[in-house]
């Protein structure tokens, strides 16, 4: 009888694992398909499998619609967004930590509500910020409003991993003459490498698929990818085979991205698990 349950319990996690991979990976299969189909083929019913590629709609986006200066743009603009914010929040994190009072060490969660604020609500008031300031179609705007975004979320992130570092450590390299900053270079940066691999891919992935913000501050000349697929999509029709293409070469670097940093993860992972 327990064999018999265990079976099923396993064919039941089995089946979810399955429906949870076909969840994710078709509809990126139908934009990537459709990014080598023609139009035509595009609009049969049913979608024929093996089809011969072709490249026009990337070789239109690249060459007539300037997609590889949105490329460089949201490049420049998700990097930005990414070193500052894990920088920022490292450092707010680890003040966290050397704050001996009660208020330091519940302030990562207080910081967390700023999380639950609809990003809608303050877009306004943070356009008149930008305009007066002259910021507005600069790269700053942008870099400054995916920072706010995502700086609760690398404190918080960052604070539940310091401060699990014993403090003995910290007094240990000061005896030794160590300062607070070098402390944090030699002991802490080394020790949250697991946290800041997770904060990469979601801050990096956060500003890379940003698109509101982007809108509004932006322009023609900083305009990210995010804008530069949006542009396919009309009021009354849609450019399938561009919007796709554009959409494909937007998955590849946030893929990039989640390849490397994983086995960071890992490691973390299992680190943690041998020391318990």
């Amino acid at each position: 009888m327990r064999y018999r349950r265990k079976w099923y319990v396993k064919l039941l996690i089995t089946l979810l694992l399955a429906f949870a991979l076909l969840w994710t990976t078709i509809p990126a299969y139908i934009v990537i398909s459709n990014s080598f189909r023609r139009t035509l083929e595009m609009k049969e019913m049913p979608p024929k499998l093996i089809f011969k590629p072709v490249f026009s709609h990337f070789e239109q986006i690249l060459t007539l619609d300037n997609f590889g200066k949105y490329f460089c743009n949201s490049m420049v603009i998700a990097c930005s967004v990414t070193v500052l914010t894990i920088f920022l929040g490292m450092l707010a994190a680890y003040g966290m930590k050397l704050f001996k009072s009660s208020l330091g060490q519940h302030l990562s969660n207080i910081l967390l509500l700023g999380k639950m604020v609809p990003a809608i609500t303050i877009l306004i008031p943070l356009f008149m910020m930008m305009n007066r300031l002259k910021l507005t179609g600069t790269y700053i705007a942008p870099v400054l409003a995916h920072s706010c975004m995502g700086l609760p979320f690398v404190t918080w992130l960052m604070a539940s991993f310091i401060r699990d570092i014993p403090t003995e450590l910290l007094e240990a390299a000061s005896v030794e003459g160590c300062g607070r900053m070098k402390a944090f270079g030699m002991i802490i940066v080394p020790l949250v490498k697991p946290a800041i691999a997770s904060a990469v891919i979601l801050v990096m992935q956060t500003s890379w698929n940003e698109l509101i913000f982007s809108l509004q501050l932006t322009n023609l000349k900083t305009y990210p990818l995010t804008v530069g697929v949006a542009r396919y999509v009309g009021a009354v029709s849609v450019d399938w085979g561009k919007c796709s293409a554009a959409a494909t070469i937007t998955m590849v670097p946030i893929i990039i991205v989640g390849f490397f940093m994983q086995k960071y993860l890992v490691t973390g992972m299992t680190a943690g698990a041998v020391k318990g």
